[in-house]
């Protein structure tokens, strides 16, 4: 399920109402991001219905950024190579 992640809760709260306005599914919650020690911080979190449409478009025009699953990646990554291309220090003496 993709997150949009926003600074401000006020954001947060007028992108949450405008999903309720087109009926879609999400949950809003806090987190803390790692080694945060102040929870006035802690960024506010919008779980959002994977099958919303243009969901980054909506996520950046509310002053937010969408966040995807690790495993939701687009492309595999390329290929490893075969061998070396280099090896260090070949041709000296």
């Amino acid at each position: 399920m993709p997150e949009v992640h926003f600074d401000d809760r006020e954001d947060a709260e007028a992108f949450v109402a405008d999903l309720e306005s087109h009926g879609l599914a999400h949950r809003l919650h806090r987190d803390e991001f790692a080694g945060e020690d102040d929870f006035e911080d802690a960024a506010w979190l919008v779980e959002v219905d994977a099958a919303v449409p243009d969901l980054r478009e909506r996520a950046e025009r509310a002053g937010g950024w969408l966040v995807e699953a690790p495993g939701a990646s687009r492309s595999a990554p390329p290929p490893l190579p075969e061998a070396p291309r280099r090896i260090k220090g070949a041709g000296k003496p």
